[in-house]
């Protein structure tokens, strides 16, 4: 899901039922009302319930991007050798994903 802040979120926020992983956080310039510069920050979160593991974090990202009828689409599309490149799109963006959970998650350690 795609979100925006005045302050930068942390990677990681806790509240009552679930936990918000929080990533692709960018810092921009807008203008206010007023036409005043001021900083946002927009990102893209993911909710997580129970334990926070890499797993459900890669999961639910992949997820938020595909559904799972899209990932099995993809798959059964690259077994018949139809869109390739939808499939390497698919692949790039899970190595991608895997990246972003372990540089934040080193950094909680």
């Amino acid at each position: 899901m795609k979100a925006n802040a005045n302050t930068r979120p942390k990677d990681i926020m806790a509240s009552k039922r679930n936990t918000h992983f929080n990533f692709n956080i960018v810092e921009s310039t807008i203008e206010d009302l007023g036409g005043e510069p001021r900083i946002s920050f927009n990102y893209d979160y993911v909710e997580i319930e129970g334990e926070i593991t890499r797993d459900k974090l890669i999961s639910a990202i992949i997820r938020d991007k595909y559904s799972e009828d899209a990932e099995l689409a993809l798959l059964h599309n690259r077994m018949v050798s139809k869109n390739l490149v939808e499939y390497e799109e698919y692949q790039a963006f899970r190595v991608e994903v895997k990246v972003i959970v372990d540089e934040i998650l080193g950094s909680l350690t």
